[in-house]
């Protein structure tokens, strides 16, 4: 049982913590969006097969301001809508080319701004502030979160698309090359998957889907590792690792003696799980048509050596 200094401790440090959210928020607020309105935008660009009335039930938004926003963004041209080819009543939204830009743009102000906020302190208690948030948010989630790795359905396909494409350039700024080439690489898969071969497994949290992972044959004895990607809030509370896990159980229940992936250098959190899971690094090549300096690498697992 919490005493009652402790408490008062926790109020000061949300005292501190909504002080800072205000000033990252004023960011936003500048450029003409509410919020809200920039909050919409990001769950259409999680959201698969996402509509309306899931933004309002996920967002707890009054339907006649989500009828307002969705208007605004049509008449923008952030936002396609497209029938449901299952059930008429149903149009599904999704973010056009312009949507995916501002979505990006509004990301690149909020990260210029917390970095603003973290440069007025020293390298070391920049590290010491991140680490202890790191902790604060994993130890909360873990005691709350209701967690499932489950097999894709096609409604995953648009999230797996969109959630790679968003989350790269967020963090990467990889190009509009890169994301065509997302495009290109997660309709083949899906178009010639066979679940003798092939998986595709998806991480949700609370019912929403958080990551990915998937394998693809190559040949009949190496496998490709694919759409490796957690949501900012999964990473560093080990589900990196357990999807890492479940794919490669499956390569060896199917029989292959080798796994490949390719990644890029400035992966570095998600480097350090593949070195822990023994790949190890066999080429390097450029890919300045994704972005100045890009490096992509190709790491190999032997599974033979592996057991």
């Amino acid at each position: 049982m919490f005493s009652a200094d402790q408490i008062a401790d926790i109020q000061g440090f949300n005292k501190v913590y909504q002080s800072l959210l205000k000033q990252i928020d004023s960011a936003i607020l500048d450029t003409g969006y509410t919020l809200t309105e920039k909050d919409v935008l990001l769950e259409i660009s999680k959201t698969e097969r996402c509509t309306a009335n899931i933004l309002i039930q996920q967002l707890n938004i009054d339907r006649s301001y989500m009828s307002r926003m969705i208007a605004k963004f049509e008449k923008h041209g952030l936002i396609e809508k497209t029938q449901s080819q299952t059930d008429s009543r149903i149009r599904y939204i999704r973010l056009t080319q312009l949507g995916q830009k501002e979505i990006n743009r509004l990301s690149d102000i909020q990260s210029n701004h917390i970095g603003a906020i973290f440069n007025k302190l020293s390298e070391e208690d920049q590290y010491t502030v991140w680490q202890s948030m790191v902790l604060i948010r994993n130890k909360l989630s873990d005691a709350n979160d209701v967690i499932t790795i489950r097999p894709f359905t096609q409604s995953d396909i648009e999230y797996v698309i969109s959630r790679h494409k968003t989350l790269y350039y967020a963090e990467r700024h990889l190009s509009g090359t890169f994301s065509a080439y997302v495009d290109e690489i997660v309709y083949h898969f899906v178009h010639n998957f066979n679940s003798k071969t092939d998986c595709l497994k998806i991480l949700e949290c609370n019912g929403v889907p958080a990551g990915s992972i998937a394998i693809a044959k190559a040949d009949d004895s190496t496998a490709q590792l694919r759409f490796f990607m957690l949501e900012p809030e999964m990473r560093q509370r080990g589900y990196g690792n357990r999807l890492m896990n479940m794919a490669l159980d499956f390569c060896k229940e199917k029989g292959y003696k080798k796994v490949f992936l390719l990644t890029i250098t400035a992966q570095v959190i998600a480097r350090h799980v593949y070195e822990t899971h023994g790949f190890y690094r066999a080429a390097s090549y450029d890919k300045s048509e994704w972005g100045h300096g890009v490096i992509e690498e190709r790491w190999e697992l032997d599974l033979e050596n592996d057991k």
